[in-house]
């Protein structure tokens, strides 16, 4: 019998997403989703920073690996605006979702 086992374990993807990348996310829990930009990316945790709306504050969020496995997390980041990806969004056939992202799906505003 061995001492030690070995097991599988999710990490972020870091030749995916890093420092810079603008993301949104939403957690099972909020209303609406935040967008901000990845400060700080390792195999265990992304951090977000975001504008809360409130004069000139920032504050953040983390999204834990642990629970973006869990399915806890929709995500869309991107490194260019030229290719949005996306991670564990939901879609129905109510609230079809623009493919590649549009204003809407990344934070933006109608005008």
């Amino acid at each position: 019998m061995a001492l030690l086992t070995e097991k599988p374990a999710a990490a972020f993807d870091l030749t995916q997403v890093g420092r810079g990348c603008l993301l949104w996310a939403k957690h099972f829990s909020w209303d609406e989703g935040k967008a901000g930009f990845v400060t700080t990316a390792t195999e265990n945790q992304l951090i977000v920073q975001y504008y809360p709306g409130i004069g000139n504050v920032t504050n953040h969020f983390i999204i834990p690996v642990s629970e973006a496995a869990d399915g806890q997390w929709e995500i869309r980041w991107s490194a260019d605006m030229a290719l949005v990806q996306e991670y564990n969004v939901k879609t129905d056939d109510m609230d079809q979702e623009i493919e590649g992202g549009g204003a809407d799906d990344i934070g933006g505003t109608d005008l």
